[in-house]
């Protein structure tokens, strides 16, 4: 008979950033221990409000099948004597076991003919699994931040105040934090006073609960709020400004959502949008509104706990509440536009970088050099005024009231009081972008000079961390060396700037000057590493396949742009018939000179002379028709071009492997035509290691 589970944990209100976490582990953990207890089950459905987590299990089977185990004795060649009888070793099996000498009989295994028997032993009941089972998974969850508040020492992110566990409408009697679980739950915490009900099954606890101002399903409650958010909006001739995570974030900061709109001074538009939609979202989580032009208007949309009966008076504290905010907000803007961001720049020398890689002033000149490196490199001398002023200020709005109080604001503020200030907008909009992309989906810089200040300032971070040891393990990365390294990747590719990265590297590492504790080849080995993992999620991403990625990375990640034009050409070229034959005398030749001993840092000289075989010598004549012609294609980035006239050689290589011996008797011969396959793979391999792609 299958039977459902409901299982409640009540808390006190759980931060809304802990839930994805949390979802994703119950889902996780529940499938696994039913998967590992060979409990059979239907869907799982994790649900969640700010104050419970809800596990709700359908078609769960009243208990394990029985299975069968198979015990085995002496072997069977020892359990019997000539004549049949048992052998004292059959009789003391048997024995242990209480069983006759006649139930027992030959049984196969891996390791040979034993006496044993099958024994069957019955599967355990759901309800007797689940009581070990429950506690174990709700105590090895993880939270950013865990609490004890009870004598058991339980850990959890919030205190639990009940536990509500039902298993085919009967109360599982399951202990957890000093409670002990019931068929009881609460309705909403104010609009019914926190009511204690009964429940009997899943249908009726949400029919109870919802009547109680409780919607428990998340993605009911997201869009019932993004509805009321656009009729709210439409009411008062707006439209709501986009904000996915802040709607993320007010799914689990109510039960009950309604919304409701409220106004400010209009005189606080005087400040820059930026400022006033950051004061409405980071602390009090509204949204903002905008009229058809896209200018915003002096109100906001607030997500309350609450129904309309109460609106009135939680608007007008709303309102109050923003107007403290808006009035710091402006006294802000006011006083540190009064100091020039140049003049900011000595106090960058009293916040700290990082321990052992010094102050941010530090790190702004070492990004000034960086940056006026790589505009040489691309040949942009044009830009270098520009970088040296946007790298010397880009970091000095650190120093500002405002970005002290919003911490996400820094670079924009500093693009806005640059622009405020009269600085150029070529150097403004480069220093509000440079922290772009802050993710995958995020844009980047929208300048050339915005993209190489955020490059420099984030190879900067990257190696400066590589060569001090404090490299990304696991789940830590406390300077986001991760996205970091993704951000530069993604501004190359945007921007479509060629450049090498071991070159730039090399520079930001001379910068650091005595504070490296590795030299630079331990530092960059490790970093290229690093590089080639993240350039493989780039390209993952865009949808290449895993064994192009590989092809091209592999054999050369050092240029990412270079690396991008390759893989384009790959993939354009992988359905050619010759392009696939030749993969695969590709991967002959490679296993051929891998058994000889010889790679690209290690051929042998090829004469012409020695060459017996008309198809080596065609072989050799096509290789060097066509070699100058690759070599203009990789300088002038025609991949394909490349591609194609190395597919050109499939028949000469056909004909090759057909009428020569490579690994023939004559030592001589052997060499010669081992050098020749060399420097077939020479020319190959300086394009993409084409052995990776797979044949199907």
């Amino acid at each position: 008979m299958d039977l459902e589970l409901l299982v409640e944990i009540g808390c006190e209100e759980i931060p809304a950033r802990y839930f994805d976490s949390i979802l994703e582990q119950l889902n996780l953990r529940f499938s696994q221990s039913l998967s590992e207890f060979k409990l059979p089950a239907g869907q799982i459905d994790i649900l969640a409000t700010p104050r419970r987590l809800i596990v709700v299990i359908h078609q769960l089977a009243s208990c394990q099948p029985d299975r069968t185990e198979i015990i085995t004795g002496p072997p069977f060649a020892q359990a019997f004597e000539n004549d049949k009888t048992p052998t004292r070793a059959a009789e003391g099996f048997a024995r242990k076991h209480h069983l006759r000498v006649e139930d027992l009989r030959c049984m196969e295994t891996d390791k040979g003919r034993y006496l044993g028997f099958e024994k069957k032993i019955p599967g355990k009941e759901a309800g007797q699994i689940l009581l070990e089972l429950l506690p174990s998974i709700l105590t090895h969850l993880e939270f950013p931040r865990r609490m004890k508040w009870e004598e058991s020492h339980f850990f959890f992110g919030r205190p639990i105040r009940w536990l509500l566990c039902l298993l085919g409408g009967q109360v599982l009697p399951a202990r957890l934090a000093g409670l002990e679980a019931s068929n009881q739950t609460y309705g909403h915490r104010i609009l019914d006073s926190n009511l204690r009900i009964e429940v009997r099954d899943f249908e009726d606890y949400c029919n109870q609960l919802s009547k109680l101002h409780v919607q428990i399903d998340p993605n009911a409650r997201l869009e019932k709020i993004r509805g009321l958010l656009q009729k709210v909006a439409a009411n008062h001739q707006g439209t709501v400004i986009h904000d996915p995570d802040l709607l993320k974030t007010v799914v689990y900061l109510n039960e009950h959502p309604s919304v409701v709109c409220g106004n400010f001074d209009p005189s606080y538009l005087r400040l820059p949008r930026e400022v006033l939609i950051t004061v409405m979202r980071e602390h009090q989580k509204y949204f903002s509104l905008q009229d058809s032009q896209g200018k915003l208007l002096p109100k906001f949309l607030a997500v309350v706990d609450s129904d309309e009966v109460h609106h009135s008076s939680i608007t007008l504290g709303h309102e109050r509440v923003l107007r403290a905010r808006l009035a710091d907000a402006s006294f802000f803007w006011d006083a540190d536009i009064k100091i020039s961001l140049e003049d900011r720049c000595e106090k960058l020398k009293k916040i700290i970088f990082q321990e052992k890689l010094g102050s941010v002033y530090d790190k702004t000149g070492r990004m000034g050099m960086l940056a006026e490196f790589i505009a040489k490199s691309l040949k942009r001398h044009d830009l270098l005024e520009d970088l040296r002023l946007a790298a010397k200020i880009c970091k000095a709005d650190l120093t500002t009231e405002m970005v002290k109080e919003f911490t996400n604001l820094q670079g924009i503020m500093g693009g806005l009081y640059a622009q405020a200030q009269g600085i150029s907008e070529i150097v403004a909009s480069a220093i509000y972008d440079h922290y772009k992309p802050a993710a995958a989906e995020d844009s980047s810089p929208r300048s050339l000079v915005g993209a190489i200040l955020s490059v420099s300032d984030k190879l900067d971070s990257v190696i400066a961390a590589f060569s001090i040891g404090q490299v990304p393990t696991g789940s830590k990365d406390p300077l986001a060396l991760r996205r970091q390294t993704l951000g530069v990747i993604k501004v190359l590719l945007d921007h479509r700037i060629s450049l090498s990265i071991s070159q730039v590297a090399a520079k930001a590492h001379s910068n650091l000057k005595r504070l490296p504790q590795r030299n630079f080849e331990e530092t960059y080995r490790e970093f290229r590493d690093f590089l080639k993992d993240r350039m493989k999620f780039v390209f993952r991403e865009q949808g290449y396949r895993y064994d192009e990625i590989n092809a091209v990375v592999e054999v050369d990640s050092d240029n990412p742009l270079e690396c991008l034009e390759r893989l384009r050409a790959i993939a354009a070229m992988r359905s050619s018939q010759d392009f696939y034959s030749l993969s695969v005398s590709f991967k002959r030749i490679k296993n051929i000179l891998v058994k000889a001993g010889l790679d690209n840092n290690n051929t042998l000289p090829v004469d012409p002379e020695l060459f017996q075989a008309e198809e080596e010598r065609n072989l050799f004549r096509k290789i060097e028709s066509i070699e100058p012609a690759i070599r203009r294609s990789r300088k002038t980035h025609e991949y394909q071009a490349a591609f194609e006239l190395l597919a050109s050689l499939r028949p000469q290589v056909d004909r090759f492997f057909d009428q020569v011996l490579v690994m023939a008797d004559d030592k001589a011969l052997q060499k010669n035509r081992l050098g020749l396959l060399g420097n077939l793979l020479m020319i190959f391999t300086d394009l993409a290691d084409i052995s990776e792609i797979v044949v199907s």
